[in-house]
Order: structure tokens, then C-alpha cells, then sequence
């Protein structure tokens, strides 16, 4: 008989938040980029990003040099606030609140760099609901390394077996298992009533009221 999930460990972009704006089409506002150019220049970004996951030096960096490659003289730190608007589930913190009340612990596990890590902790109130807050950019290593969800473990203090991992990237779901914690894939987005339904595949769910 497996032991109980003393834990649940929350992605964050695409389970407990999302973006608050059309940030496809402010970047493309600013930087004058349309269509397919756009979505070419979007995916440099996004490739540039990466590395820079784990905290080795701040995304405004790689993001200077893809505006620079394509000749744009809009800076990246103009550029920055865009991924920095992000809306909060409302309903994923109301569960959040109520595993809390019944004694499960919660703690955050997502991928960030060094500006969005720091605009999070300000701006979120993440600080007051989840501990730890595992984030690649302050422990330098990024999902789905295995050895992330090792360090995770480590700040936990728990067995694996014991920390459910919800996530609505795969490849993160798989890398967790790997190394023994208990995961679900999330689908993206998709708020409360999917959590309750993956809570109630580790008997966490919400009694009843009477």
C-alpha cells in the first residue's frame, strides 16, 4: 500500500496562472512584427529563454541579443513587462487554502527567470500560501531536469512518494515520476475542476458537507 500524499507540488503558467494579457500582440505593437514574422520572432525568444531558466543570467540578456539580431531597436527591458502580467486563479488558491486547512502542505514548482522569479514573490503573495517555492532561477536547475525534482524533494524534506506533482507540461509530469513522486498531468489552464479531479485520484479531495 502506497503511503499518503503529505504534499502538492504546483506548476505554476498553465495551472495556477496564466497570462493577463494578449501579450503576442503587444510584443508585436512594439516591436512592429506581424503574421509569421512575429511568430518567428516569438519562438527565437522563446529558444532564447531557455538557458537562462536556471538563473545563469538575467533574460534580458538573450532577449537583447534576439531584438538585435533582427535589427529592432525597441530594448528588452521595454519589452520585459509583458511577461510579467500575469491573473492569478482565484479558484486554484481557494483549493490551495482549503488543502491547507486539512493539513496538506503546498509548495510551488516552476520554471521562471531571474525578473519574472522576483515580480512573482513581489506582486503574487505566492510567499504566504506555498512554502517552499521551488523556482529554476533561484536554485539553478530547470524542469524537466530530474535533478530539479531532487532539489525539490530536498527543500520539502519529504519522500518522493509522498509529494503529488501537478504540472500541465508532460515532459515535466515524466521527469518527476522518474525520480519517484507521485504526478498528474494538468490540463492547461483549466482551473479548479481539474484539480479536483486529479485531487480525488489521491483520496485529497474535498469531503462532502453533510
Amino acid at each position: 500500500m502506497s503511503a499518503p500524499v503529505r504534499a502538492v507540488l504546483f506548476d505554476c503558467d498553465g495551472v495556477l496562472q496564466r497570462p493577463a494579457n494578449d501579450w503576442a500582440g503587444q510584443i508585436g505593437t512594439a516591436t512592429g512584427l506581424h503574421d509569421e514574422e512575429l511568430e518567428r520572432f516569438l519562438a527565437e525568444v522563446s529558444t532564447a529563454e531557455q538557458p537562462v531558466l536556471d538563473g545563469s543570467e538575467p533574460f534580458t540578456v538573450p532577449l537583447a541579443r534576439v531584438l538585435a539580431h533582427w535589427g529592432l531597436t525597441v530594448r528588452a527591458q521595454d519589452l520585459l513587462h509583458v511577461w510579467q502580467h500575469l491573473v492569478v486563479d482565484p479558484g486554484m488558491l481557494e483549493a490551495v487554502e482549503d488543502l491547507r486547512a486539512r493539513g496538506t502542505r503546498c509548495a510551488i514548482a516552476t520554471n521562471q527567470h531571474r525578473e519574472r522569479a522576483v515580480y512573482m514573490r513581489r506582486e503574487l503573495g505566492y510567499d504566504r500560501l506555498f512554502d517552499p517555492m521551488v523556482i529554476s532561477a533561484e536554485i539553478g536547475v530547470a524542469k524537466p531536469d530530474p535533478d530539479y525534482f531532487r532539489r525539490a524533494l530536498e527543500l520539502l524534506d519529504l519522500p518522493a512518494g509522498q509529494v503529488l506533482f501537478v504540472d500541465d507540461v508532460l515532459a515535466n509530469v515524466e521527469s518527476a515520476r522518474s525520480v519517484g513522486l507521485v504526478a498528474e498531468h494538468f490540463a492547461k489552464d483549466a482551473g479548479r475542476p481539474e484539480l479536483d479531479r486529479i485531487l480525488a485520484l489521491h483520496d485529497l479531495a474535498e469531503p462532502l458537507a453533510a
